[in-house]
């Protein structure tokens, strides 16, 4: 697929997902995202992440996920890691969700300098604290970096999640949940960025309705 035609597929999705959902939010999301390279085949990574939510009023979720890659090839490497999930409803039951995760990160077309697209395929094992149960859910993302020629990168992405089996605390087999994000990235210094912009979520709930969350995010990537 050609960029333009990649962004042209995301923005039909930032402007449709809105009618869709019965319930809607605004929310800001502020990340870190870190990348320590140990010699020529091993990463060390860690996504920690602040959630403000209902209004971006409050703090309804922190997130913190630690993970060691492999780099099979110069632009594809694996993953594995650990996810913990604070999560602190506005009228309902605080939860600590714990997760390990599996992950693939292939660049699919493009090189370094230029318009590149990469896939990630996360496959997640979910445990909520206080149930004996597992969820599994995978999570494929496809984003695109193209530079502007202005020293900053447009960049979007789009990420849809699917659980694979029925868990006591709610999860459900089949679509959960649609992430797109539209921004830019901007170089601050060797090896540090930020990115910048708005990201959709579009939730498919249980015995609840659907729900769409309209997200400024703002994430500082550090790479060394």
């Amino acid at each position: 697929m050609r960029p333009s035609r990649f962004l042209l597929a995301v923005a039909s999705l930032l402007l449709s997902l809105p009618a869709l959902a019965a319930q809607e939010d605004e929310q800001v999301w502020l990340a870190n995202f870190s990348t320590i390279e140990v010699g020529s085949k091993v990463l060390l990574f860690s996504d920690v992440q602040f959630r403000l939510t209902d209004g971006a009023d409050r703090l309804g979720q922190v997130l913190v996920r630690p993970a060691v890659g492999y780099r099979i090839t110069s632009s594809d490497t694996l993953f594995l890691g650990y996810t913990y999930v604070r999560t602190e409803p506005l009228n309902g039951t605080p939860t600590d969700e714990h997760r390990m995760f599996q992950q693939a990160l292939v660049r699919i077309a493009g090189k370094p300098g230029r318009a590149t697209v990469t896939g990630r395929t996360r496959l997640e094992q979910r445990w909520l604290e206080g149930r004996s149960d597992m969820g599994w859910r995978v999570r494929q993302m496809v984003r695109l970096d193209a530079p502007t020629g202005a020293g900053v990168n447009a960049i979007v992405w789009a990420e849809p999640f699917v659980n694979l089996d029925t868990t006591t605390w709610g999860q459900r087999p089949g679509f959960d949940q649609l992430r797109v994000f539209g921004g830019v990235g901007v170089p601050l210094a060797r090896g540090i960025a930020l990115e910048a912009g708005y990201s959709g979520q579009y939730v498919n709930r249980f015995n609840a309705p659907d729900r769409m969350n309209h997200i400024g995010s703002l994430a500082l990537t550090i790479r060394r």
